[in-house]
């Protein structure tokens, strides 16, 4: 065998031997188990525990053909659907090639081998079966990464879109994306701390988002010049906190912290109201409650403010000065900003997903 060969790691995956002779799977074993990882069942019914204890660790499956209980084929069938990918090879005798041959397409066969064994052919077969797969799912993990990229990059610019908002309403607010970001954050950030899963966050449905997308911009155009009224960063953490708690999040208190002020909450709301500018919730209540939720974000920001998740049960927000210096762009030097910088930050922020 060749040193690049011998580059692959064949342990990485197992691989599931089923035969009902129990010298044919000491003698299997025999032989590979120092290259493999090798599992072993006796018929197609123990097989099947086997698989569904240890699936995601199974790169191939090796089995014979006529077993009592569960044939080969027969077992190989009943994962097929649900997993694809995983090579599937049969042992059968040469006097059942034709029916192996023709059950080939109901299990999803990658390969048969038959009785006896050519041993150095059946090694070169199992590690070529091991490469395909490994290169498979190194393959499946990149295109996936660079799915969910793509994905991010696509949200981010719709998501950004709110940061236009008081640009387009000629409303002036500074800040907008940073805000915009430390609500997704927040929101992200409690979906992961409650432990439900982050699919739909990375998969929206499209055809909702841009309608979804279109109302909450104008509704933020409209309900921004109310949030921005309140005078000061105490006024507008006083109204952030409002709006949390009119959103869903009980038992809401503030702790004074020097210059910030600590907002807790054993319930947290944020996770739906990202879901809602998502457009994953098209009731108009959960919308309202994103946009004033959004908008009080906009406001402290606007003043000079930042918001933090801290960790902890429940919602933990600290509200506080930016320490940043206080500027005066004008609404298109803003714009241009958010065109040049802001945007990423929006897709950062989902790039905790």
């Amino acid at each position: 065998m060749s040193n690049e060969i011998d580059e692959y790691d064949y342990q990485r995956y197992a691989i599931l031997f089923v035969d009902d002779e129990a010298n044919t799977r000491k003698y299997f074993k025999r032989l590979f188990s120092e290259k493999f990882r090798i599992l072993e069942a006796e018929d197609g019914v123990q097989a099947l525990e086997v698989f569904r204890q240890h699936a995601n660790e199974i790169g191939i499956i090796v089995t014979d053909q006529r077993m009592p209980n569960e044939t080969g084929v027969g077992f190989l069938s009943k994962i097929a659907d649900d997993h694809p990918d995983i090579i599937k090879i049969l042992s059968t005798a040469y006097s059942d090639i034709d029916a192996a041959i023709g059950s080939v397409n109901q299990g999803g066969i990658f390969r048969y081998i038959t009785k006896p064994w050519d041993i150095p052919q059946l090694e070169v077969t199992l590690r070529r079966a091991m490469e395909f797969y490994s290169v498979k799912r190194e393959r499946d993990a990149l295109l996936g990464a660079k799915m969910q990229a793509m994905g991010n990059v696509l949200l981010s610019n719709r998501l950004a879109a709110f940061a236009l908002a008081p640009v387009c309403a000629g409303i002036e607010c500074k800040r907008a994306a940073e805000a915009v970001a430390a609500f997704i954050q927040t929101g992200v950030a409690g979906r992961r701390t409650g432990g439900d899963s982050n699919e739909d966050f990375r998969a929206p449905e499209w055809s909702r988002l841009h309608a979804r997308q279109i109302s909450l911009a104008s509704a933020i155009e409209k309900r921004l010049p109310e949030a921005l009224s309140p005078s000061g960063l105490p006024a507008r953490i006083e109204a952030l906190t409002s709006a949390l708690a009119a959103a869903g999040a009980t038992g809401i208190s503030t702790e004074d912290k020097g210059a910030a002020v600590r907002i807790t909450s054993p319930t947290d709301p944020t996770p739906n109201l990202v879901d809602a500018v998502l457009g994953r919730n098209d009731e108009i209540p959960a919308g309202d409650a994103a946009v004033n939720v959004l908008t009080a974000y906009m406001a402290v920001f606007d003043a000079d403010g930042t918001v933090r998740r801290m960790r902890g049960e429940g919602l933990i927000l600290e509200v506080g000065p930016s320490g940043k210096a206080a500027t005066n762009n004008a609404p298109g030097t803003e714009t241009a900003k958010w065109l040049i910088d802001d945007d990423l930050l929006i897709s950062a922020a989902l790039g905790l997903l």
